[in-house]
């Protein structure tokens, strides 16, 4: 049957790996919603409205302010004394306004009129998500026992990660045959029509998952919930590194996929392989990155992962319309390294936020890493315009205002590391377990493969 709003006190039989499973479900519905709100076709879509370099920061920055929401979450929770209402609307109302999208293109006005109402229509749609957002993660820490989060999250982020694999590349091919054959406005409307109709299925599902009974959420004041994260000395020092990992990140995240569609010329079919490649692997380390998580800890992961990230905006340094290795290069890279970097982040969140009005402790962190992405991608938006006609040759390579900002962002995310490290994880292991625990594995393979080749030289000379 299905459970109505509001928690039970009373644990139902098969809960909570019932809810669990069902988390998988709407999962993968809203997924497709994810995948193509945060996706290269958004991109695509300002620009077929006229917005230009500024604009494009201006989006993330809006996305990242929209993040005001999650506020809300924290105010009317413990009023509420139940989370389900809130998400479950919120994330359906919230997803569902892009169904208006689908009609803005075919509406006569001013374009910088239309271009207005997209930016206020993503806005408010994410405004009202991020308030359900926040919900929903203090919902999921309370169903999702400790000691498996890690594969769990891991499992179902692998789930999900095959659905945004599949549902950029479909949209993509897709709109390049409805963009060809004239029809661009209508290839639009389409995907963000179909989009919006997931969330709703997604809404329709997630009523269906059991919630566990809200425990420490008391109603407090706008003044409470500033001030309790910020008198908890463990959480401050997370906040404070993902503060400064939005900022080196944000950056220049708005223009990667602006790079792609403006100056390596790539169709959207081509840029959806830079999911698929990102998704296989991420299919194949998510679940690796949870067992991992579950036996060494959420800190090494992160810091490793942290590591190997931080390159990766250089090789954009070297792609060219004809040259398109480095790009599958970063896509490798990033499904290695990304999804344990996510994992760990997330769970550490969860772990550090206290029972008591966590709600609040993860109000805070939405609202202060979307105000960084805020400020740096208006900051990314002003310099990509104001240096829009830059162009000079460096070692061969052509140079130009996107490629400044890759570098930049390059260089500040390993400036983070010293944070990272100062971060506090009880049983957690050092990084140097998770170093030489990769170095045997890697030991093990060589000699295993060393051995099967000698013992092959021998059989074949023995012949």
């Amino acid at each position: 049957m299905p459970y109505i709003y509001g928690p039970s006190n009373i644990r139902p039989k098969n809960e909570p790996g019932r809810s669990l499973k069902i988390s998988v479900i709407e999962g993968s519905f809203a997924t497709v919603h994810i995948a193509v709100s945060l996706g290269a076709l958004v991109t695509g879509y300002a620009l077929m409205l006229g917005a230009n370099d500024f604009h494009l920061g201006l989006l993330a920055a809006l996305n990242a302010m929209s993040t005001v929401g999650s506020v809300i979450s924290a105010q009317v929770l413990g009023r509420l004394g139940s989370r389900k209402k809130l998400t479950v609307w919120g994330a359906t109302i919230g997803r569902a306004m892009w169904a208006l999208l689908c009609l803005l293109p075919f509406i006569h006005m001013m374009p910088g009129l239309r271009l207005a109402l997209f930016f206020a229509v993503v806005f408010l749609g994410n405004t009202i998500l991020s308030a359900a957002n926040t919900s929903w993660l203090s919902w999921m820490t309370d169903l999702v026992p400790p000691e498996k989060r890690g594969s769990y999250f891991g499992k179902r982020s692998t789930m999900l990660g095959a659905v945004t694999m599949l549902t950029n590349y479909g949209a993509g091919w897709g709109f390049d045959r409805m963009k060809a054959a004239g029809l661009q406005e209508q290839g639009f409307a389409l995907i963000f029509g179909l989009a919006a109709l997931s969330a709703v299925i997604a809404g329709l599902i997630l009523n269906r998952q059991w919630e566990p009974p809200l425990k420490g959420e008391k109603p407090l004041t706008l003044y409470q919930v500033i001030r309790l994260p910020f008198a908890d000395h463990n959480f401050k020092k997370l906040l404070t590194f993902f503060i400064c990992w939005s900022l080196s990140t944000a950056v220049a995240g708005p223009f990667f996929g602006a790079h792609m569609i403006k100056n390596l010329k790539m169709p959207y079919s081509v840029i959806a392989l830079y999911s698929i490649i990102a998704g296989i692997l991420n299919l194949s380390t998510q679940p690796l990155w949870g067992k991992i998580i579950d036996r060494l800890g959420n800190r090494p992961v992160l810091i490793f992962n942290l590591i190997g990230i931080f390159l990766l905006p250089l090789f954009w340094l070297f792609a060219t319309p004809d040259f398109y290795l480095p790009i599958w290069a970063d896509a490798f890279l990033t499904g290695l390294f990304w999804p344990g970097f996510t994992l760990a982040g997330f769970n550490l969140l969860l772990l550090t936020a206290p029972e008591q009005n966590r709600t609040s402790y993860l109000s805070i962190y939405t609202v202060a890493t979307g105000f960084a992405v805020f400020l740096a991608s208006l900051t990314g938006g002003w310099l990509a315009n104001a240096f829009h006609g830059l162009k000079f040759m460096l070692l061969g390579h052509a140079v130009i205002n996107f490629h400044l900002l890759f570098a930049f962002s390059s260089l500040a995310r390993i400036f983070t590391l010293p944070l990272a490290l100062r971060l506090n994880e009880e049983k957690a292991r050092p990084v140097s377990t998770l170093l030489n625990l990769f170095g045997d594995k890697i030991s093990q393979n060589f000699a295993g493969g060393w051995e099967a080749g000698v013992m092959m030289i021998k059989k074949m000379t023995r012949g």
